[in-house]
């Protein structure tokens, strides 16, 4: 089988988070469990390094486009947003992207897309799209006007014409279902998201980490790009809470780079003095798989996610656990040990905060409950998924004549 991956859209600014770390990670699972089949794997100039790893494989061809001619069509398709019009920029990507369907589609068997949204509507052959989440729908007043403009136009369109769809929680599976009636349920396949489980496992040595970055030795890791649905801000003002009743300090590391939310974020640490909360920014990932086995809980207080991958690094790692009871972290938690709070309730995150923070055998116990289990979500796996629904969705191509 000859499988096309559309990879233009990938941002190299996200390297060590948010879909680039999924399709990497999906990517290398193809590479490694792949046999007999050959992957087009089609990057920019500019993002090309974010899979310098799969150049060795030789199941892999890497084909890699001009980064200014790739900007000039994203600009075009911008200005025909502004018509407000589906059938105008549905018309402008193909014709703008015509070249590049015509590319892929010659060499593929099938065209999958990592990437949330399609880039063109007309592919010939069959098509298997990564939506990954509609929360524009959730949460309009995350986002600016061009921006929810853009999401309401490209998703509505991507849920047309797109054959086949991944959804990566049983959630996004009913959320797209329930706002995209042009789909149905066959046409939905829920392959949990993964983690490279070899790397957050192995022991690394972590007695510079601390000294290096000027943290203390026992702390909170909260990993995201300071974006509003990450909902810091929860987090934050329930550790103040802490310390003005209990007079408690408990030190947090942030790690992301600064979107949406980071003057909200670092301003309200810098007026409240919170200067045992330690924003590291964008941090290479080796150290980041050391904080992960530094730190002494993961908190993910998120709003929105389709699925959280830096739950599953925490797993691997062997780090206990408290999240946001969103649909997904409960999916999760249906086999991980997960503790669970209302991402909007600051007592409730407060009491577990204390609790746990003290009790360090609970968590022992949690960690190594999830060690044991988290291979259930290795990118291998996640990858033979793929690769089973690919063959199906081929077959039955092949079966209509297509």
């Amino acid at each position: 089988m000859r499988i096309a991956i559309n990879c233009l859209k990938l941002d190299r600014a996200y390297f060590v988070g948010g879909v680039s770390t999924y399709a990497r990670g999906l990517l290398e699972g193809f590479a490694n469990i792949g046999n007999g089949h050959q992957f087009r794997l089609y990057a920019t100039s500019a993002n090309q390094g974010l899979f310098e790893s799969l150049r060795c494989s030789k199941n892999f061809e890497i084909i890699v486009l001009d980064e200014r001619t790739q900007s000039l069509r994203k600009i075009i398709c911008r200005s025909a947003l502004l018509s407000f019009s589906e059938k105008v920029y549905e018309s402008t990507s193909n014709l703008v992207f015509r070249a590049i369907r015509e590319l892929m589609d010659r060499d593929a068997d099938i065209v999958y897309t990592p990437c949330t949204f399609l880039q063109y509507f007309d592919s010939r052959k069959p098509t298997v799209l990564s939506m990954h989440d509609i929360q524009h729908v959730h949460y309009p007043e995350l986002f600016k006007w061009p921006r929810r403009l853009s999401r309401r136009i490209t998703y509505g369109l991507s849920a047309r014409h797109a054959r086949f769809f991944q959804a990566s929680s049983e959630f996004s599976k009913r959320d797209f279902l329930r706002h995209f009636r042009c789909i149905s349920a066959e046409q939905i396949v829920v392959i949990p998201e993964g983690v490279r489980v070899e790397e957050f496992a192995a022991p690394m040595d972590t007695t510079s980490l601390c000294s290096r970055y000027g943290i203390p030795e026992r702390f909170l890791l909260f990993p995201a790009q300071l974006w509003l649905h990450k909902n810091h801000m929860t987090l934050l003002q329930t550790l103040k809470q802490i310390e003005s009743r209990r007079g408690l300090q408990i030190p947090l590391v942030l790690t992301g780079g600064k979107y949406s939310a980071a003057s909200k974020v670092l301003g309200y640490i810098a007026d409240q003095s919170m200067n045992y909360v330690h924003y590291l920014g964008t941090v290479p990932f080796t150290d980041l798989v050391g904080l992960y086995q530094k730190a002494a809980f993961l908190v993910m207080p998120s709003l929105h996610e389709s699925n959280s991958l830096p739950v599953l690094e925490a797993a691997a790692a062997g780090t206990p656990v408290i999240a946001s009871r969103i649909p997904p972290n409960e999916e999760l938690a249906r086999v991980l040990h997960l503790n669970l709070f209302d991402p909007l309730n600051q007592e409730e995150l407060e009491a577990l905060l204390l609790q746990l923070w003290e009790d360090e055998p609970a968590t022992v116990a949690q960690a190594m409950h999830n060690r044991k289990l988290i291979t259930l979500y290795s990118w291998d796996s996640a990858a033979k998924q793929y690769l089973q629904l690919f063959e199906r969705v081929v077959q039955a191509s092949e079966a209509r004549g297509d």
